[in-house]
């Protein structure tokens, strides 16, 4: 076998192995955005009825292409008020102040965006650095 064969079979198992380690990513990236929006919900919010932390709910994809981290509207039907923010209306209708959103979702993105780029890294090093002899 020359060298090129031997390239051409380390980038045929990488590819092969490459879908596994994408559903492991995405898992790992959920998991972790879950956690995000829950210790953001119990940080950034006073009222303790635990609504809020039960409504958040973890989705993969069928394939493994995606995991979202959402809110249950049947458990906490407010929670968007909480997120974005909402008016304050007295018993006449008329808006009398603004109460402003907690970002618990938007939050946590921003928070753990850093810590999966690093992950995205480490995976492609591991995938692709036995080929290259790093």
């Amino acid at each position: 076998m020359t060298e090129l064969d031997d390239l051409l079979q380390n980038f045929d198992n990488m590819l092969s192995r490459f879908p596994e380690q994408r559903r492991a990513f995405v898992r790992n990236t959920g998991e972790k955005m879950q956690q995000a929006v829950l210790r953001n919900i119990d940080q950034d919010t006073k009222n303790k009825t635990g609504k809020l932390r039960r409504a958040v709910s973890l989705k993969f994809g069928s394939r493994g292409g995606y995991a979202a981290v959402r809110n249950s509207n049947r458990v906490a039907p407010h929670a968007y008020l909480v997120e974005n923010g909402h008016a304050i209306v007295d018993k006449n209708g008329q808006c009398i102040g603004w109460v402003a959103g907690k970002h618990m979702y938007r939050n946590a993105l921003q928070t753990a965006m850093q810590e999966v780029e690093y992950d995205a890294q480490q995976m492609l090093e591991e995938m692709v650095g036995g080929i290259f002899g790093n």
